[in-house]
């Protein structure tokens, strides 16, 4: 298990290095920021990673500090290689599913809590010189979608349901999804789901989306707060045997940039950034079509955070 993330790891890191010389955006804050470091956060290639990097950004610009963001920079085989090897300072994950990709896939136990999941990821991670802040509200935990249409034909409500048709089905995901325990690894052995094939897609994002609506997959994996399930009248089957973990969005940060200052910062938003939330923000940048800093700003001045 640790050879095969080691291999990962290094081909990962190949092309994070590419995409951090390539891409960045910078927000300077005024006064005491000059004596302070800059501080660097990545994100995946979804839209509530790029929101939540900016509510990040902003926070801590808020609290004096130069910020700049990487959004976009690949799966998490790009991105966890980069915060452990100090690419990048802090960036948004999800305490259960960041638990087991750092197990190589390796399926965790079913209703992992929180706490549980939060204290394994900081052990995982604290040789590599990285830690896990409290996590927020949020949960966005992964979902199997079919279409509308699928779903009435074949009477699906749960992914128990799905099994028996699961063999005339192809299935989209990311890229490490045939190995990792929160998607096919998971499905195959939870409920016993055998796919025609696996068609390689994003994260939750914009290709995952048009395969699903073009019928190029017939299920695809999607986010719980993902405001697509909605706008695309897909249909979110039931986790009936609780396949999937505690997935709370939590800042994964390096411990030389986790000083008082940046943690207050960042834990402000603990019972502010809740599912129902980050669930709205997902919607107004997918289908009212504005801008992750933008609805990310606006948000926290609402909220009384900027």
């Amino acid at each position: 298990m640790f050879l095969r993330r080691s291999l990962m790891t290094l081909a990962a890191l190949a092309t994070t290095s590419l995409v951090l010389a390539g891409c960045s955006s910078t927000n300077n804050s005024t006064g005491t920021a000059a004596a302070k470091p800059t501080i660097k956060i990545g994100a995946t290639n979804f839209e509530e990673q790029e929101i939540v990097a900016n509510i990040y950004g902003d926070v801590l610009v808020h609290a004096g500090y130069k910020v700049k963001i990487e959004p976009a920079l690949g799966t998490r085989a790009v991105v966890v290689p980069a915060i452990e090897h100090g690419q990048i300072d802090i960036e948004p994950d999800y305490a259960a599913s960041l638990l087991g990709f750092l197990h190589g896939g390796k399926p965790q136990p079913a209703g992992t809590q929180i706490a549980t999941a939060v204290a394994a990821d900081k052990t995982a991670l604290s040789s590599f010189g990285v830690t896990v802040l409290p996590a927020t509200s949020a949960l966005d935990t992964n979902v199997f979608a079919v279409t509308k249409a699928t779903a009435a034909k074949d009477h699906l409500t749960t992914l128990s349901s799905l099994a028996p048709y699961a063999s005339k089905l192809v299935l989209g995901g990311p890229p490490e999804c045939p190995t990792f325990a929160g998607c096919q690894a998971g499905l195959v052995s939870t409920y016993g789901m055998h796919f025609a094939s696996f068609k390689s897609l994003d994260e939750a994002g914009p290709l995952s989306v048009a395969a699903l609506k073009n019928g190029d997959v017939g299920v695809v994996e999607l986010f719980s707060s993902d405001g697509n399930v909605v706008s695309n009248n897909f249909v979110a089957l039931t986790d009936d045997k609780h396949l999937e973990g505690a997935d709370y969005i939590v800042p994964v940060i390096r411990k030389s940039i986790d000083t008082p200052a940046v943690a207050k910062a960042l834990n402000s938003l603990d019972q502010k950034l809740t599912t129902d939330a980050i669930s709205t923000l997902n919607l107004d940048v997918t289908a009212n079509k504005q801008q992750p800093a933008a609805v990310a700003k606006t948000w926290l001045q609402s909220v009384g955070l900027i």
